[in-house]
């Protein structure tokens, strides 16, 4: 049998419909001012690192940055105060101005005209700043497409067998634009759907978190033979492995191929959140899971390029970005080791100016060689300020406090 990491894009395609939009082909806006951003964007190997693609990648950058510095005139004045640095390696990557993304919650920060939008999206929500963003066609798709592939790099598409799917999400709702609510969602694409059951439901003035509903569901695809796939928000699923506990239900052993893939925060009470280790431990013992069948994504609205750990829990960059991490007091650039505000630097997104974006998370980078992968890599620490610094993730598990 063909694995999915060795067929190719069309063939994944063709075996899994629902695969089609990630493999669609993709255009810059502007194809004569982007073409080394294109070229960059349609390399298909996440995990490549070579002096040729490095190269590419400078080339790339110097190019966003005269796209945004053309459109937006705050990304132009920022542009011209820090000398309109013309990068050379990317060693110079950290010499590029950022913007703090909390600035997109107070400011429509686009890059592009009204009538290019092809989506809008939120972050945060319940009580939190939010984010709206508007994207074009390419900067989704591209997005899109660059999270297909490092799913497919991992071995996590399955194309033969269906899957029992509990998404620890919301429920569809047509009026919903929370990016994340869209993004867990699309992680039902990845293998086929043998039934979806969501932690989130829909009760038509809202989403109520349903941890009975879950836990039946559970106990239900432990009696079947299909793989089951819990995609989502982390907190949930450790709610209802809590939940499970109290009531004594018996640990479960999910079907043989069974995945975990969580992404996005806890509460916004930083005391109740509890460690990775003790999370894939949790799973493991309650659900049956392996520990390297249990990954976390890091992501955000503003910064849609995904990064989803490896078999060893490390966030690899991809050939498509660079990560700095900054000084906490000084937000000089830090080298590997240190902890410090984690920044990311991509040319892939042309909607907006968060192509140079410094997050409010605290991470570490490190260097190649902790497992077969040949890329960076960084941990994350955890949120600076979280009452004050929200997310999609966070204003999801306000639902947790208000059941």
């Amino acid at each position: 049998m063909t694995t999915a990491t060795a067929m190719t894009d069309a063939e994944l395609a063709r075996r899994l419909p629902s695969l089609a939009k990630y493999f669609r082909p993709l255009t810059v806006p502007e194809p004569a001012e982007l073409a080394h951003v294109q070229q960059l964007c349609d390399l298909p190997t996440p995990f490549r690192s070579d002096a040729a693609a490095d190269a590419l990648f400078v080339t790339a950058m110097r190019e966003i940055n005269a796209w945004h510095a053309a459109r937006n005139p705050l990304y132009q004045a920022m542009w011209q105060s820090a000398g309109s640095p013309h990068i050379q390696s990317v060693e110079d990557i950290g010499d590029l101005p950022y913007i703090h993304v909390n600035l997109f919650k107070r400011h429509p920060l686009t890059s592009i005209s009204a009538d290019a939008v092809e989506l809008r999206l939120t972050s945060s929500g319940t009580g939190g700043e939010k984010t709206e963003i508007g994207f074009d066609t390419w900067s989704f798709g591209a997005a899109q497409r660059m999270a297909a592939w490092t799913i497919k790099e991992l071995g996590l598409i399955d194309t033969e067998r269906a899957a029992n799917y509990l998404v620890l999400g919301h429920e569809p709702n047509p009026r919903l634009t929370v990016g994340a609510a869209h993004g867990v969602n699309e992680l039902c694409d990845f293998a086929p759907v043998a039934s979806v059951g969501h932690a989130l439901r829909n009760t038509g003035e809202g989403h109520e978190f349903n941890p009975m509903g879950s836990i039946d569901a559970l106990i239900e695809y432990a009696a079947r033979d299909e793989p089951v796939r819990l995609v989502g928000f982390p907190a949930f699923l450790h709610a209802v492995l809590e939940r499970m506990a109290v009531m004594g239900v018996p640990p479960l052993e999910l079907p043989e191929g069974s995945l975990v893939l969580t992404g996005g925060g806890w509460k916004s009470h930083a005391d109740k959140a509890v460690s990775r280790t003790e999370f894939r431990a949790a799973i493991q013992e309650q659900l049956g899971i392996s520990e390297e069948r249990i990954r976390d994504c890091y992501g955000s609205v503003e910064h849609c390029l995904p990064y989803i750990e490896c078999p060893s829990h490390h966030f690899h960059v991809p050939v498509w970005s660079r990560c700095v991490v900054r000084d906490v007091r000084t937000l000089e650039p830090v080298g590997h080791g240190v902890p410090g505000y984690l920044q990311f630097v991509s040319p892939f997104i042309t909607a907006l100016p968060a192509h140079s974006i410094l997050m409010a998370d605290l991470g570490t980078l490190h260097p190649p060689g902790a497992c077969s992968i040949g890329t960076p890599w960084f941990e994350v620490h955890g949120r600076a300020g979280v009452r004050r610094n929200r997310n999609c993730a966070i204003a999801a598990t306000d639902l947790l406090e208000k059941r």
